[in-house]
């Protein structure tokens, strides 16, 4: 068997690989319980006519891998659309054979192909081996910029009051 990876684009049958690679990325950055998406409103989102979310889906030998989730962002600075990369993960045992940068090449052929000019994801800052390999493509980090995030209590909040 050929250890030759290939990237695709996810269907809506893929729905159930997505949610184990999700949960397993979010046991690794120590938030397993965390996980609220369900196989069934993932599989509903990318039959959608107007889907929240891309994926890429990687396979070796016609196995899944590994999967990069993104969507689509707007920069005003630069009247540019760009690419909001949420979740990469590449299973264990098939790491350190060009998964994730197959899966980050397709990520950035799809931006320019669609004219975009920016791709920006979070790591977190003890994840030494992503933060690696994205120096390695040539990544810079944005060390001014603070993540702010408003959910649960606080957004019902803000929207009521």
């Amino acid at each position: 068997m050929s250890n030759d990876v290939t990237v695709r684009a996810a269907t809506p049958d893929d729905a159930g690989t997505i949610l184990r690679f999700v949960r397993a990325l979010a046991a690794y950055e120590r938030e397993p319980d965390a996980v609220e998406a369900t196989e069934e409103v993932l599989r509903a989102q990318l039959a959608s006519e107007r889907p929240p979310f891309e994926c890429f889906v990687a396979e070796m030998s016609g196995a899944p891998v590994g999967f990069a989730l993104f969507f689509a962002t707007y920069s005003t600075w630069r009247a540019s659309t760009g690419i909001h990369l949420e979740d990469l993960w590449v299973e264990p045992h098939a790491r350190r054979h060009g998964v994730a940068l197959a899966l980050m090449r397709a990520i950035a052929r799809s931006l320019i192909a669609r004219g975009g000019a920016r791709l920006e994801w979070r790591v977190l800052d003890w994840n030494e081996l992503a933060l690696g390999f994205y120096r390695r493509l040539g990544a810079s980090a944005l060390g001014e910029w603070e993540t702010m995030r408003l959910d649960g209590e606080a957004l019902a909040r803000l929207a009521n009051g």
